[in-house]
């Protein structure tokens, strides 16, 4: 790429362009705000804003002051969290009950976010550098990964930290696994490996594939393919054979695994795994391949990216695409590997093995994600690269032009990065543009609704919204199976519409919303949702000129949530001054 130069400059001139790139890149984030799950992940988390709770992070879930514990199990990414809030706030003061919703600022966990990934790109360089890629594709592959617009999700959204921060350590570990020398040199570089391993594992769960990675290295040992010149030339047949030692960091990594699995489906299991309908295979297999289609296609072509991707609508004939598609990088890696590509095939094989656990073959939360491909994507660029530059002819022209069109290609995905960013500036920026193209995500709608009623004071906004999930709940329930019992989103739903049409003065309609709240267990987890609806009940009979009723709904409300009494005594002793509190008989039979 530059000529004249010694390796070692080449080398600290691709990092700087890969830190310039990374910061253009994301430089409109710096003013962005907390979106998302950030609320839990951050301004929610007591544990993350207080120092001296450190070790509490590796014990808990990482939403666990969120709507209710789920199971992600990521505590160095809390962690950062917890780093990059003491710098940005301080440590709130008086007891956590009292804390709230803390004021700060969220630009120094956006500078985070790009630091990580950058760190990550600079290390995939160290890794092409240790695997002796030609000089050009050091500069060209980190700089396509880093500018690349699927990595928004990972980098834009602050609670997406933990793709760029486990990944930072996975690229870390490979390339100490690929430090040459004496073997003291190298034990020293193979604990360090470990080590970094386990930080990735701590980070994101998707980490787990770190062993199948050095396993891969191990096998595929790309560092033995001459550099600069084609297969063809460079003497691989003379190759050295593999000894067991090569696999030591592989099986290491592979027994921490274990032992990681054992723990988290135990003692780290902080949420009941939920039974629900089973996929069967042959449509899952549809699927994943589906899925691949349209992984290539976004990677190629990075426009109309979203956060609530589905396969609704997608042809099934996509599926045939995507396993024409899958075949050949199969064939690709088996032709590469068999014809001394080593490089090539290393980064084909990268692809594939990391893209085997979000394929879709295995059960998962969703189709397919955007920010799945962050490390899988840095084998694909590497395979790609390396299979044009093999094939360029031979002279300075075809490698200057292959080298432009990249450098063009970069500058486009640049761009696009900094338009889709754009998406990432607030909740309802986000919401309303994912709404675009998933117009029928209930959690959107959802999160849109509260994002309405709790911060931009849209009443208005927030009924519309709330009512479509109640809409898309019920068209589903005609399309699926019929629910058993309500889900949380609908609860509150309409509990929020409740409360909506009660201010709206629409006293009747807001009854039949809260109504359908004391259909449930009330001694269940969801008691205070139903003392909260009796009481809004109370409060429109109020309203409506019916104190008598009030009072029983009032009553049974405080049964459930004492905290209501005080309210409700002082709402009837204006309407009823006589009133003194008594239990409403068969208010049960009546709801």
């Amino acid at each position: 790429m530059i000529v004249g130069f010694p390796e070692r400059y080449r080398t600290l001139l691709a990092a700087a362009a890969i830190v310039l790139a990374g910061l253009l890149a994301y430089a409109n984030t710096a003013d962005h705000g907390f979106v998302w799950d950030d609320a839990s992940s951050i301004l929610l988390h007591r544990h993350v804003q207080d120092p001296s709770q450190f070790t509490q992070l590796f014990r808990e879930d990482q939403h666990a002051f969120g709507r209710g514990e789920g199971n992600h199990y990521r505590p160095l990414t809390a962690a950062s969290f917890m780093l990059d809030f003491a710098l940005a706030h301080g440590r709130p003061e008086g007891e956590p009950e009292t804390w709230g919703i803390p004021d700060v600022r969220p630009f120094l966990f956006q500078v985070s976010n790009v630091l990580w990934h950058i760190l990550a790109g600079i290390l995939l360089l160290g890794i092409l550098t240790r695997a002796k890629a030609p000089a050009a594709l050091r500069w060209i592959v980190p700089l396509l990964w880093v500018t690349h617009p699927l990595h928004t999700q990972a980098v834009a959204y602050i609670s997406g930290r933990a793709d760029p921060l486990a990944a930072t350590f996975m690229f870390a570990a490979v390339f100490l696994y690929l430090q040459q020398g004496g073997a003291g040199r190298k034990s020293v570089a193979w604990t360090g490996a470990l080590l970094f391993g386990a930080a990735a594992l701590l980070s994101r769960e998707s980490a787990a594939i770190l062993p199948v990675l050095l396993l891969l290295f191990a096998i595929t040992r790309p560092h033995l393919q001459s550099a600069e010149t084609s297969p063809e030339d460079s003497p691989v047949s003379v190759a050295p054979p593999l000894h067991w030692g090569h696999f030591i960091p592989a099986l290491a990594a592979g027994a921490g695994v274990a032992v990681y699995g054992a723990l988290r489906v135990t003692v780290l299991a902080f949420a009941p795994v939920t039974e629900g309908p089973i996929t069967p295979l042959t449509q899952r297999v549809v699927e994943a391949f589906q899925a691949f289609a349209l992984y290539i296609r976004l990677l190629f072509v990075p426009t109309g990216l979203h956060m609530e991707r589905t396969l609704d609508g997608v042809p099934g004939w996509v599926a045939l695409i995507g396993f024409v598609l899958f075949l050949a990088c199969c064939v690709l890696l088996v032709y590469c590997f068999r014809n001394g590509h080593r490089r090539a095939a290393t980064g084909m094989a990268w692809f594939l093995l990391t893209w085997l656990p979000i394929s879709g073959f295995f059960p998962l939360n969703a189709p397919m994600a955007e920010h799945w491909m962050y490390v899988p994507m840095a084998g694909f660029w590497w395979a790609i690269a390396e299979l044009i530059w093999a094939k360029l002819p031979r002279g300075r022209a075809p490698q200057t032009a292959f080298a432009a069109a990249a450098g063009a290609l970069v500058l486009a995905f640049l761009a696009l990065t900094v338009d889709r960013n754009g998406d990432w500036r607030d909740n309802e920026t986000l919401y309303r543009a994912t709404l675009e193209h998933n117009p029928e995500s209930i959690r959107v709608h959802f999160n849109l609704a509260v994002t309405y009623e709790d911060l931009l004071d849209n009443p208005v906004g927030a009924r519309r919204h709330f009512e479509q999930v109640l809409a898309l709940y019920e068209s589903r329930e005609d399309e699926e199976e019929v629910r058993e019992r309500f889900s949380d989103d609908q609860l509150e739903s309409y509990l929020s519409l409740g409360r909506l049409y009660l201010e709206e003065g629409r006293y009747q309609e807001s009854i039949n919303h809260f109504l359908v709240l004391l259909r449930i267990e009330p001694e269940g987890p969801y008691g205070a949702m139903a003392g909260e609806a009796a009481f809004g009940i109370g409060r429109a009979l109020l309203a409506a000129g019916q104190p008598g009723e009030a009072a029983g709904y009032f009553d049974y409300a405080a049964q459930l949530r004492p905290d209501l009494r005080p309210e409700a005594d002082m709402l009837l002793i204006r309407a009823l001054p006589g009133w003194r509190s008594a239990p409403l008989e068969g208010l049960a039979e009546q709801s």
